[in-house]
């Protein structure tokens, strides 16, 4: 069975159906659950008068969501990465490290501009706790022909050793086609991860992770969804304690 467009939803009816079809999966409920927060108005997201939310962590990795809701550039409004946000939650709950994720369209795209208070807010707290590792959250097609591409501004905002170990963790957990820098290297002026290498130098690095593994609207993606959860999960833990010797 396929659940077209559940993400458009309100929680209410997210929860009802959730009863109706008997779910006994925990973090698929809690995905679902948490992505309403940024489907509201149909992915505008919710305005606190502010455009996004920090969740801070023990771990000090860093997860960014700036495209869990529709963003403007160029004076275009550009579709959500979805179900980024709630993976960033997700995982701030699981591994207890830190989370940036948008929550309101507001007028621009933090992955972009040049002005950014989404930006700016993360290299204050990365300043400040410190932080020792970005990872950056994006969406890929689910019509792509690859799994997963990383960003490291061809190589330069990780080490080969932080490479190898991202090659490692998707391998174990049977995710094969990770490409780097094939379609979407960071590079661009205004990208979060070249902000962030810039103007502090952590290890960063995007990740543009293929629909097939994000869009709980289908059935089909939920056990795919759980395996980029449990990869991530494992990846922030070993990145953590490879960071710290």
């Amino acid at each position: 069975m396929v659940l077209k467009k559940l993400y458009f939803l309100s929680l209410e009816v997210v929860i009802f159906i959730s009863k109706i079809l008997n779910f006994n999966n925990q973090l698929i409920s809690n995905a679902l659950l948490l992505e309403g927060e940024f489907s509201s108005n149909h992915y505008l997201g919710r305005n606190y008068n502010c455009l996004f939310k920090y969740k801070e962590g023990v771990i000090p990795i860093i997860i960014s969501a700036p495209h869990a809701v529709k963003q403007v550039r160029n004076g275009l409004i550009k579709n959500p990465d979805i179900f980024t946000g709630s993976l960033a939650l997700i995982l701030a709950q699981r591994t207890k490290c830190h989370a940036i994720y948008r929550t309101f369209t507001g007028n621009g795209d933090s992955n972009s501009d040049s002005i950014c208070s989404y930006k700016d807010y993360l290299v204050k707290k990365i300043m400040q706790y410190p932080l020792r590792c970005l990872i950056d959250l994006h969406g890929l097609h689910k019509k792509r022909p690859f799994m997963i591409d990383v960003g490291t501004l061809n190589g330069k905002s990780i080490s080969k050793e932080i490479e190898n170990l991202i090659i490692e963790t998707f391998l174990e957990e049977d995710i094969r086609d990770v490409r780097f820098n094939y379609l979407f290297n960071a590079n661009k002026e205004g990208t979060v991860v070249k902000t962030i290498w810039e103007k502090t130098n952590i290890p960063s690095f995007q990740l543009e992770i293929n629909g097939l593994y994000r869009d709980l609207s289908y059935i089909e993606s939920w056990n795919k969804f759980q395996q980029i959860v449990i990869t991530l999960e494992k990846l922030i833990y070993r990145l953590n304690k490879t960071l710290s010797n």
